[in-house]
This record gives C-alpha cells, sequence and structure tokens, in this order.
C-alpha cells in the first residue's frame, strides 16, 4: 500500500476528519495537516488525534504536500481547485470526497490536474457535521467510487483503489456523469423528498396535531431533513439536471399512486407497492 508522507486536508469536517483518521490509523497517512477556517473545529480535531497540525492559513499549509483531499463542500470544491493547485507543490496528487464528480473532473482538466487529479465520492455520510461527529470506522463495508477521467493515469487509479480500501471502503469506478446521474435518484432524491416531507408536515393546516402524532414512520423518513442546508443547496446546485430528472421520474411514479389511491384501482397500488418491497430486499440482502 502506498504511503502518503504529508497529507493536507482541506476542510475537515465529518468526512475529511474521519478520512484523515482512518488513514492514519492504517498508515496510509504519514503527517495529517487540517486546513480550514473554523479554528474551534480543527482544534476540536487536533485534540481527538485526528490530524497531527491545524492550520487556519489554506494555502501555506499546503507547502511539501505530497497529497491534497479537498473535503469542503462540493461547489467550494469546484471553485478552489485551482487556487489549491497553484500553491501546492507541482507533483502533488489531488482529489476530493464530494457526492457530484462532473464538475470537479471538469475543472480539473481545464486546468491541467488530468494526471494528478482523481475524484472520489465514499459513500458514507450522515446528517451530523464537524470534527466532533467525524467516526474513522464510518467507511467500513461502505462503497467509495472513483470517477477518473479519460487520460486519468492508471497507476493513479490504483494508488487511490488503495487508499479507500485500507480504510475499509469497496471500491468501484464509474465515469463521473453516470455517477452523478445514479446518485441523483440513489442519494440526492431521497434527500430532497425529507425536505419535502418535513415542509409539508410543517405548512399542514393542523401542524400541531400532525406534530403531535409524529411516529415512528416519519421520524425515519425525514432524518435527512436535518442535513445541513448550506452543503445541500450546492449539491443541488452543482448537480441540478440529474437531480430534476430524477425528481420528474418521482413524481410520475407519485403521480400514478395518487391517481390509483384516488379512483381505488388496487391493482396499480399492489403493483406499485410489490415494486417498492422487491427493491427494497434487494438492497437488505446485498
Amino acid at each position: 500500500m502506498k504511503s502518503w508522507d504529508r497529507c493536507v486536508i482541506v476542510g475537515t469536517g465529518l468526512i475529511g476528519a474521519s478520512l484523515a483518521g482512518a488513514a492514519k490509523a492504517c498508515g496510509a497517512f504519514g503527517h495529517v495537516v487540517g486546513a480550514g477556517r473554523s479554528k474551534a473545529n480543527l482544534d476540536i480535531a487536533l485534540s481527538r488525534g485526528l490530524i497531527d497540525e491545524a492550520r487556519t492559513d489554506l494555502f501555506p499549509s499546503l507547502a511539501g504536500a505530497d497529497l491534497v483531499v479537498v473535503a469542503t463542500p462540493v461547489f467550494t470544491a469546484v471553485s478552489q481547485l485551482h487556487e489549491l493547485a497553484e500553491h501546492a507543490p507541482k507533483t502533488a496528487v489531488f482529489t476530493d470526497v464530494g457526492s457530484v464528480k462532473g464538475p470537479i473532473v471538469i475543472e480539473a482538466g481545464r486546468r491541467g490536474l488530468v494526471d494528478r487529479f482523481l475524484g472520489a465520492h465514499p459513500l458514507a455520510g450522515k446528517a451530523e457535521t464537524g470534527a466532533g461527529s467525524a467516526d474513522p470506522a464510518i467507511f467500513r463495508g461502505r462503497r467509495c467510487v472513483l470517477t477518473p477521467a479519460k487520460d486519468t493515469p492508471a497507476s493513479l487509479v490504483d494508488d487511490m483503489r488503495e487508499l479507500w480500501s485500507a480504510v475499509g471502503c469497496e471500491v468501484s469506478v464509474m465515469d463521473a456523469d453516470a455517477h452523478d446521474s445514479a446518485i441523483a435518484t440513489s442519494s440526492h432524491l431521497p434527500q430532497m423528498v425529507a425536505f419535502a416531507l418535513a415542509a409539508t408536515a410543517d405548512g399542514a393546516k393542523r401542524r400541531q396535531d400532525v406534530v403531535d402524532l409524529i411516529a415512528g414512520g416519519f421520524r425515519d423518513t425525514t432524518r435527512l431533513a436535518a442535513s445541513d442546508a448550506a452543503m445541500w443547496i450546492d449539491i443541488a446546485r452543482l448537480n441540478r439536471e440529474a437531480i430534476v430528472d430524477a425528481m420528474d421520474e418521482f413524481s410520475a411514479c407519485w403521480d400514478d399512486l395518487r391517481d390509483a389511491i384516488a379512483d381505488r384501482d388496487e391493482g396499480v397500488i399492489r403493483t406499485i407497492i410489490a415494486a417498492s418491497h422487491k427493491l427494497r430486499r434487494g438492497i437488505v440482502s446485498s
């Protein structure tokens, strides 16, 4: 396994700090620098031993780095990639951990970073944020998708595969656009459904009665509604077309179900429920 002597984690939130701790523990990272704007968050990461050094001066912190992990929100990651590359050593490798891959892969190509940038998306998030919620075990048994460009060196793909495997992930490789289309349905759509469902309850005519009668089903379905708003606004902006397509497909299924209930068409209701059962059982058993 390749070991990175000096890794700079730009953004020590949930995923960045968790990766720092996990990679340090397995020997993939040597000295880890956490770089970010919040000294309080960096101090938490430092006190927990997730990073070895905390820096709020972003660009100077990149000196000597052989790996830079961009773990800021997705829109920020895309917008700051070229500046990070300008201040880091010319031999430094870059990766990111965002859930939208197409825009940052395109940006890396525009900035001449194809030979030393590889996008990654570990599917290991949770509603809580910040270094205080970081968990080095969060990647175990989870999938991490690598999204190389056409000209990305195979050796870089191998190195990143080893890194994510070392922290416990099952690694797969996909085209960035294919990833963004699929993740819009599997991850971004459920998030938007949770937001919409919670907002519907909040605006209900008998709001207090609704709130008083909330039980496990509503709590489970809207758990994602507690997620960070700024992060999801960024995701909605960067993966807009794929998310809208997924929402349109959901709306069509929703309309079919709504109409079947209105028309007392138990056959259609049963068909939709059977399809949902089949998919859900397959997910649970896999």
